[in-house]
């Protein structure tokens, strides 16, 4: 009989995707209406991700778009850190994404 020279019992963090989601759809307007840049590719695979037909299959999924939206203000939601931040961002009536929409909401629209 062998003995085990070595156990591992690290925990795997998973955060829930549904808070992640949540914050981030404030932000990813921005995204699409060109406010904030990002790579085409990003875009397209959220907007492939949300499509009718593939919402369902994606729900427990995070995309690199969210992930980079949430990184706007904090650090990556996938880590523990991130997310405990994330999650008390959520319990304080989120301030900081307040004030990160404000700059954008307050702009003069010219429609020409």
């Amino acid at each position: 009989m062998l003995k085990f020279s070595q156990i591992n019992e690290s925990k795997t963090f998973i955060p829930d995707p549904s808070v992640i989601k949540k914050y981030a759809s404030f932000i990813i307007p921005l995204y699409i209406q060109g406010e904030l840049t990002c790579k085409d590719e990003l875009l397209d695979e959220y907007l492939d991700m949300n499509k009718e037909k593939n919402r369902h299959k994606n729900r427990n999924m995070v995309s690199d778009l969210e992930i980079l939206a949430i990184r706007n203000l904090f650090d990556n939601p996938m880590t523990t850190d991130g997310y405990s931040q994330l999650f008390l961002e959520v319990e304080k009536k989120c301030p900081k994404l307040e004030a990160f929409l404000k700059k954008f909401y307050q702009k003069k629209f010219d429609f020409k």
